[in-house]
């Protein structure tokens, strides 16, 4: 009525096999939503199908600790953030600017997903980062791909050390 836009909700969910591997099945989820506002939002979930034990899992229970993935992942995922920021944003990012989305995240808090290059092992580790988490809105989703390093093996719990493997 009196001309002013309608905008419904809404939401989506686009799901897709990122690997499967003997014993495990790796899936992401990219989700939408909006409820009002200036926009919607996006978020991601990347659960685990455990074939074996027939139950869902989350990518971060299969190490040690949150703590224990973040020091064996930090460093490289802070390197390849920046890269990716300094690309989109037009120049280098300024840490310790003042400005938050200088700054680097810790990539547990953000969404971690296990991938695959020989569809045997997990040998491939990224984060997906929604809006507001490392820049503005309008730079949208980050995702950075690291490969699975022997520090990152260490971070495995060892009943699961079997299914990951570095260098590969």
């Amino acid at each position: 009525e009196s001309g002013f836009p309608f905008n419904p909700y809404g939401h989506s969910t686009d799901w897709s096999v990122v690997t499967e591997l003997p014993g495990w099945l790796s899936l992401a989820a990219q989700r939408w939503e909006f409820t009002g506002g200036a926009h919607g939002n996006p978020w991601s979930e990347t659960p685990l199908w455990d074939k074996a034990a027939n139950v869902k899992r989350m990518p971060v229970e299969l190490f040690r600790s949150k703590a224990a993935l973040t020091a064996a992942i930090q460093q490289p995922f802070c390197a390849a953030l920046d890269k990716e920021r300094a690309k989109r944003r037009g120049e280098p990012v300024r840490r310790g600017s003042g400005d938050p989305f200088d700054e680097c995240i810790d990539p547990v808090e953000s969404t971690v997903i296990l991938g695959s290059s020989d569809h045997q092992h997990f040998n491939r580790i990224g984060v997906l980062v929604d809006p507001y988490e490392a820049g503005p809105y309008a730079e949208g989703n980050y995702e950075v791909t690291l490969p699975v390093t022997p520090a990152v093996v260490a971070a495995v719990k060892p009943e699961y050390r079997g299914v990951f493997a570095a260098g590969r």
